[in-house]
């Protein structure tokens, strides 16, 4: 048996136990209470709203007018413009309110993480809401995720993450991947297991940062590094699922490459500085759901290098030996039912194709929880079809050009 095969049959039996384990701990989930804020107790829990932005003329405007339409009873946004190159401040400053409710400051480019910093010294809310500034949320999610702090042990909680209006391929591709992500993330939070707050719209304890710092501005991705701050020191991240945040994706190839290898990057660079996290003292965490996620990736990284190589070899030695015997390659186009019929048979005969199959039955549950939840998206068998065929191919790819970055100590910046 070829390692390859070893290795495709190890991440297939590793995705069934891991699959079914998460299964069961959302239903789990799903049946427990827990403690949550009434409409009465929210009028004293005051939030801050911190939307930093560079350059973000385009959809600033938009961002803030759907946090003022929220219908939280006690908030305030803050805007802080890390220093743009074009109109993001003149056009946020015109949406300045007289009685505080929105105010906007300018300070000199430092990156993300200084203008959130920036914002919770500002900042006069018990809840920190940190947004991007293309992002836009449902009037009622700002709501829906604050009754999660009646739990004193949650220092975060995160919302459904949507792709606004996907187009391409890509976009499309990646509203199935955040649906997917919708269901994992509760039945992570079954298991108080969500280690990565999404850096879109995610609030926080304004007490947490008080006590262990705000955000780490030399960190690109600085959203990981809080969420597992917040596990390291013994804290909770729970989920809600009903409150949906809109967020623009990367539209082509190249932009979603660049996206993905800051992410990975940024992965990489805070599972070492949080490795100590990786044992039986974080519960399931730490023995199960990072490890496991760790060797997925191995295994992503090792199937995508091997074969890449072999086919390539593959096809340049069926190349040159069909040049030898003067084969009329134009021939080989007419389809060949026979030849068409036996590989289908042969392919489909073979177990890995068979667990491939029952993977897309999950694949589709998975997808139908999460239309249940933000609502069905136009084209929805198009997104899934396209994200089972290419996702794959694309995340092993992703991750190889991340480690060779990693390894390589080549920087990567915000913006």
């Amino acid at each position: 048996m070829e390692f390859v095969t070893i290795v495709i049959y190890l991440s297939v039996y590793m995705g069934l136990i891991s699959t079914s384990f998460y299964i069961m701990s959302f239903i789990a989930g799903e049946k427990k209470k827990k403690p949550l804020y009434t409409d009465k107790e929210l009028v004293n829990v005051k939030v801050t709203v911190i939307i930093p932005a560079y350059n973000e003329e385009d959809t600033i405007e938009k961002t803030v007018k759907s946090v003022v339409k929220s219908r939280y009873p006690n908030f305030e946004v803050i805007v802080v413009d890390d220093g743009s190159k074009d109109k993001t401040f003149e056009i946020a400053k015109r949406l300045e309110t007289a009685d505080g409710k929105v105010r906007v400051f300018h300070k000199e480019n430092g990156g993300k993480g200084t203008a959130l910093n920036f914002g919770i010294k500002k900042a006069s809310g018990k809840i920190i809401f940190t947004m991007d500034a293309d992002t836009t949320v449902h009037p009622d999610s700002m709501k829906k995720m604050v009754r999660f702090f009646k739990d004193d042990t949650v220092m975060s909680v995160t919302p459904a993450m949507v792709i606004n209006n996907p187009r391409t391929i890509f976009q499309r591709i990646q509203y199935t991947e955040y649906a997917l992500g919708l269901f994992l993330r509760k039945a992570f939070s079954a298991l108080r297991a969500i280690y990565i707050a999404p850096g879109a719209f995610s609030a926080y304890r304004k007490a947490f940062f008080d006590k262990y710092g705000g955000y780490d501005e030399h960190n690109i991705t600085e959203d990981l590094e809080m969420g597992l701050r917040i596990q390291y020191n013994g804290f909770h991240t729970e989920n809600c699922p009903e409150a949906p945040a809109y967020t623009n994706a990367p539209a082509t190839f190249k932009e979603l490459t660049m996206q993905r290898r800051r992410w990975y990057f940024g992965q990489v660079r805070n599972l070492w500085k949080y490795r100590k996290i990786i044992s039986r003292k974080y519960g399931d965490l730490g023995a199960f759901v990072i490890p496991t996620s760790i060797l997925a990736t191995l295994f992503s990284v090792t199937i995508t290098i091997y074969l890449f190589f072999k086919i390539l070899f593959k096809v340049k030695e069926n190349i040159l030996f069909l040049q030898s015997v003067n084969f009329d390659f134009p021939s080989a186009f007419n389809i060949n039912l026979y030849v068409l019929e036996r590989f289908l048979f042969l392919w489909i005969t073979k177990p890995v194709v068979l667990f491939t199959l029952c993977f897309m039955v999950i694949l589709g549950f998975y997808t139908f929880y999460a239309s249940k939840k933000i609502g069905k998206p136009p084209l929805m068998l198009l997104n899934w079809m396209l994200f089972f065929l290419l996702f794959a191919i694309m995340y092993g790819f992703w991750w190889v050009f991340s480690l060779f970055y990693s390894l390589t100590r080549k920087t990567i910046k915000w913006k």
